[in-house]
């Protein structure tokens, strides 16, 4: 996932150090080098995990995912340039980095293998995409989409943080690759059930 993470956050300084003439040309082509980059995380077995660490690793479920989150930067770069054009020079670059940090914690968030690191990480997305969508949006009542945006996904993601906590006292441990080491199987009764809806309600809304 390193080398991935670590071109991602190199857009950063690429983004503010470019000269204005030829920062969305710079930018845009080093994130298409980047999502050529990702597409090398495909060539794993179905069951077999690339573990980076303990936190973080790729399976067949995440891997497509990632690769469809480094995909979308450039093609949002190449839609967004013509919407930008009347904006000054800072706020295109305070723009692009939104971008860019959306794109390391969705990264970050869909190869983590601790929940309780999911979780965090999935909400850390909230905070650029709010700024976007406030200060970028298309329509006039921008800032109430923002609000609203804020409000219910906040409150669908509190059951799933309850979710996390009992499954933490149930399990003692919420690291992905640990469950099959524990000895607490989920009792089958309806309460599963209520668990699960916590659990999807975040994804849900």
């Amino acid at each position: 996932m390193l080398k991935i993470i670590i071109p991602s956050i190199m857009l950063l300084p690429l983004t503010w150090l470019s000269n204005n003439k030829n920062m969305w040309v710079n930018v845009t082509s080093y994130s298409f080098m980047i999502s050529f980059l990702s597409v090398m995380i495909l060539w794993q077995n179905d069951m077999n995990i690339l573990n980076f660490s303990l936190l973080f690793s790729t399976d067949s479920l995440s891997s497509p995912l990632i690769i469809l989150t480094t995909w979308l930067l450039p093609l949002m770069l190449l839609a967004s340039q013509n919407h930008m054009k009347k904006e000054s020079e800072q706020n295109k670059k305070v723009y692009v980095s939104m971008l860019v940090l959306l794109q390391i914690l969705l990264i970050m968030t869909f190869s983590a293998n601790e929940l309780i690191m999911f979780y965090i990480l999935f909400e850390a997305t909230l905070i650029p995409t709010l700024i976007i969508i406030t200060r970028w949006g298309n329509q006039t009542e921008q800032l109430n989409a923002g609000l609203y945006f804020l409000f219910y996904t906040l409150i669908g993601s509190i059951p799933l943080l309850i979710a996390l906590i009992y499954i933490q006292n149930l399990t003692g441990t919420l690291n992905f690759l640990l469950f099959p080491l524990t000895f607490a199987p989920f009792n089958q009764t309806w309460s599963n059930n209520i668990l699960w809806l916590a659990c999807m309600m975040a994804f849900l809304i």
